[in-house]
């Protein structure tokens, strides 16, 4: 490399000492050699580069105070450093060939950031700024483009610019606020989150980055979202029930990066996975999108991961009340030159979960027990076994941005799992000795190019394999603990659950494929194809009775889905539609009790539709409809040999899906205001259901059975209100009524008597609130103050079918108001963060899924350091 050196003389020093060297500098309108020069003059060096590859145009402003010379020079050069090197007092800067990078501040002219705004270089280069306007676009071949700034798909402004070979080029925004009048500018782009929500699905986008520095998991941030309603059977990494417009449970399919979560394990689960990893999360409502290869009956959750994230490291940590600890990392990097890319996340949690339960009268729930061979009634009393630790590492390398593969990254997660069983399906059962535990061990390869043989087909595949052993212990002889930690009964024969003693271990394999093609047909046109098919296979043993017990027979189901969808955009792009069918095809093999083995395949077709119709401006109109069908999982099928007992006769449930809504969006004066509003209806047949199971012992396990039908309809609105970066706020409220559709018992003309009920254990009517006030530069430059407020309320519902016996008789979950506060202060552009939180500050007796008790009022504090783009 040819060099032109500038000779300022030093005494001789060291590598180290001098890259770590400390000095101050500031200059103003100065270009990068002349900026270099005054770096080399305060630090004693000789500076050497190719200035052929510096870009001399852009003029630089910078005010460094103790600040090291490495970190002065990486900033200055950004990303078209290649490396550092120092030879006596000459240091040399060698320079990334080819491609430049832009950066700057977005800024109103009162000096108010523009925080989130989306900033764009032609179709294939964007970036969000941070939330205090900064911004940063690499890796952009040379040649000219017009830098798009816009908010809430708006544009707000356009600059031109010439990407130079090597260059690092400055390019701040500044808008006058009162010139603009966004109601009369074109909607020319969204951000991701934003896109997905304004598309013809009902479907609701979930933009993490305001949670990141909660003590929040994926359950924590959906159960805000109208329409859904999560039912938790304790604390941390107990059961949970899931529900979107009043389809739950296996109704719901759930996604990680659009791969199904089944496919990463039984380590991967919502309860668990931490906020900071998660750049968004999608919330299908009744009809979803071919392209995730779902056999959803009512709707499926998404969460979009933080990887390939260019330079960024997300690290932070939480304790609190029950002994709560909770750890995560995730880092990204992307080698500019050699595209070699880097993704590491990981997780740790692990709660003693001894909080106390309570007596409540006025809910049917006594807390009593046995002293002195009698009765007796206790106030409170604390769980004692209901421990819970599981940890995740996942790595992927590979490379990205190359002409063959945009990214192309293969990939290994490990999952380890512990945890206590403290309840059965229901309250009354309390157990004390009962324990699961799990691993899991799941390679992956992951491959995407946008212009896939040619300028129209986009191709993004995915493989993986799984091994998750899991092992369930029963082997207590005392078959019966009360609350006060002391066993009730004692059976030497049999255990907790049942009338056997065991060491279960399971072992089950998953392999996955699936690709996606997409393939545009013209401007607004678009055909999508997605395949997917998913494999499990289940060995199982007891230690102790291997023979006896049926469940160490072997089991396989295989499923394989096919999407073919077509996208249109019409008027203007004021209409949009997407019309799709799916193909269903499962089938497997079962041993059965008497070593005969069953093989079985069937298959079926699903349909639908979506549209949406901007009618003026931000004010449209949404329905979709699909005709879906769900296939029954493994432990549905076979059972888990611990709280659930299969039912190898459920039969595949469908369902019509219909969903109308209707939006409207304005901006004014720093003010934004969103309000939709929509209704829904599911027909649903051979609907699953799960309940507690009359047994050799009361309510400590459950089962799947198909219903019949079912029928859901209701309606859903949300307003959600910004002001500037002061005050936002949310309000929600979800009614559905889910009811007994089948007229007559199965088989026969008789009447079933639950005809027209409401299913039992649902909320069928329930809302969020939520109140977020912050501050800039209250305690110092670059720093924020942040108070959220969040309140949800559950109206009472009953534990079972709600037209059968008196109601004054009958078991049910009361009224419930629970409130959450959490204070972060945040400094150096949320590097540093500090979160103070309390849920349930009020410490409301809570209840969810069959009347199991959550826990009451709990704080923590969670440490958090982010940064990203770094040098």
């Amino acid at each position: 490399m040819s060099v032109i050196c500038m000779l300022i003389h030093t005494p001789l020093l060291a590598q180290e000492e001098t890259l770590s060297r400390k000095i101050s500098v500031s200059f103003s309108e100065k270009s990068l050699p002349e900026a270099l020069a005054i770096v080399g003059k305060e630090s004693g060096l000789s500076i050497n580069y190719n200035s052929s590859l510096v870009n001399k145009e852009t003029k630089l402003t910078k005010n460094y105070r103790d600040i090291t010379v490495q970190n002065i020079i990486r900033d200055l050069v950004g990303d078209q450093l290649d490396d550092l090197r120092v030879s006596g007092n000459i240091l040399t800067i060698r320079f990334i060939e080819g491609k430049g990078s832009v950066s700057g501040k977005l800024k109103f002219s009162d000096g108010e950031p523009l925080a989130f705004g989306e900033v764009s270089a032609g179709a294939n280069y964007k970036t969000t700024a941070d939330e205090n306007g900064n911004y940063r676009l690499t890796g952009l071949p040379v040649g000219q483009y017009e830098i798009s700034i816009k908010l809430f798909g708006e544009l707000l402004g356009q600059q031109q610019l010439e990407v130079k070979k090597n260059a690092s080029s400055i390019l701040n925004f500044e808008l006058n606020k009162s010139s603009l009048d966004l109601q009369e500018i074109t909607v020319v782009g969204k951000t991701e989150a934003q896109e997905l929500n304004e598309t013809e699905f009902n479907v609701k986008a979930i933009d993490t980055r305001a949670y990141a520095n909660m003590t929040a998991d994926v359950n924590q941030i959906l159960s805000r979202t109208g329409g859904v309603r999560i039912r938790e059977e304790g604390g941390l990494g107990s059961g949970f029930n899931f529900a979107i417009n009043g389809l739950s449970g296996s109704h719901i399919k759930f996604f990680i990066d659009g791969i199904p979560i089944e496919s990463f394990g039984s380590g991967m689960t919502f309860n668990n996975i931490p906020v900071n990893l998660i750049e968004r999360i999608e919330v299908y409502k009744g009809v979803v999108p071919a392209h995730l290869g779902a056999d959803a009956l009512g709707g499926a959750v998404n969460i979009i991961t933080k990887r390939n994230d260019g330079k960024s490291l997300d690290v932070s940590y939480s304790f609190g009340s029950f002994g709560t600890h909770r750890a995560a990392i995730n880092s990204s990097y992307t080698a500019p030159r050699s595209g070699i890319t880097l993704n590491v996340s990981s997780f740790y949690n692990t709660s003693k979960n001894n909080y106390f339960m309570r007596n409540n009268p006025e809910a049917n729930v006594n807390l009593q027990v046995i002293e002195d061979n009698k009765f007796v009634t206790k106030d409170k009393l604390r769980r004692f076994h209901d421990g819970y630790t599981s940890y995740m590492v996942q790595a992927e390398a590979g490379v990205a941005n190359k002409n063959w593969a945009d990214v192309l990254v293969v990939g290994l997660l490990y999952t380890d799992v512990f945890s206590e069983r403290q309840t059965g399906a229901t309250q009354t059962k309390v157990l004390g000795e009962v324990t699961n535990e799990s691993h899991s061990v799941v390679p992956s390869v992951r491959y995407r190019k946008d212009k896939f043989l040619n300028d129209k087909l986009s191709l993004g595949a995915f493989a993986n394999y799984s091994i998750d052993k899991s092992i369930v212990t029963d082997t207590s002889s005392r078959t019966w603990y009360q609350w006060n930690g002391l066993p009730d009964r004692t059976n030497q024969s049999g255990g907790e659950y049942g009338e056997d003693k065991y060491r279960f271990h399971f072992t089950g394999y998953n392999s996955l494929v699936q690709t996606n093609l997409n393939y545009k047909l013209a401007d607004n046109h678009s055909l999508g194809l997605n395949y997917n098919f998913n494999s499990s296979y289940r060995e199982s043993y007891d230690e102790i009775d291997p023979y006896e017990n049926s469940y160490y027979k072997s089991n396989r189901i295989n499923k394989t889905i096919l999407g073919l969808s077509y996208q249109q955009a019409l008027v203007d792009n004021r209409w949009t539609n997407s019309f799709f069918v799916k193909y269903f095809g499962m089938g497997g093999n079962v041993v059965n009790a008497d070593d005969t083995e069953s093989k079985e395949y069937k298959d079926y077709l699903g349909y639908g539709l979506a549209s949406r119709f901007k009618i003026i401006g931000n004010f449209g109109v949404k329905a979709s409809y699909e005709h879906a069908y769900r296939l029954p999982g493994i432990v549905e099928l076979y059972g888990n040999k611990e709280d659930v007992v299969g039912n190898p006769n459920l039969l595949p449930e469908e369902s019509d899906n219909y969903n109308f809504g209707i939006f409207y969006l304005t901006d004014f004066g720093g003010h934004s205001l969103s309000l939709e509003g929509g209704a829904f209806y599911r027909n649903a047949r051979n609907y699953i259901l799960n309940a507690p199971i009359s047994g050799a012992v009361e309510g400590a396990q459950s089962w799947f059975f198909n219903a019949g039908g079912i029928k859901v309809d209701g309606f859903e609105v949300e307003a959600d209100y910004k002001f500037k970066r002061l005050v936002s706020m949310t309000a929600n409220l979800s009614y559905q009524n889910a009811v007994d559709r089948e007229k007559y018992v199965r088989g026969s003309n008789r009447p079933k008597i639950t005809y027209g009920s409401r299913v039992p254990n649902q909320p069928w009517l329930y809302g969020n609130f939520e109140l977020n006030v912050g501050k800039d530069d209250v305690l110092g430059t670059d720093s924020r103050v942040q108070l959220n407020w969040f309140s949800q309320y559950i109206n009472e519902y009953s534990l079972s079918w709600s037209k059968l016996g008196d109601k004054t008789t009958k078991d049910y979950i009361p009224n419930q108001l629970i409130h959450n506060l959490a204070l972060t202060y945040s400094r150096e552009r949320g590097r540093y963060n500090i979160t103070v939180e309390s849920r349930n500050i009020t410490d409301v007796i809570a209840y969810d899924n069959f009347k199991l008790q959550k826990p009451g009022r709990s704080f923590s504090l969670k440490l958090r350091y982010f940064i990203h783009d770094l040098h």
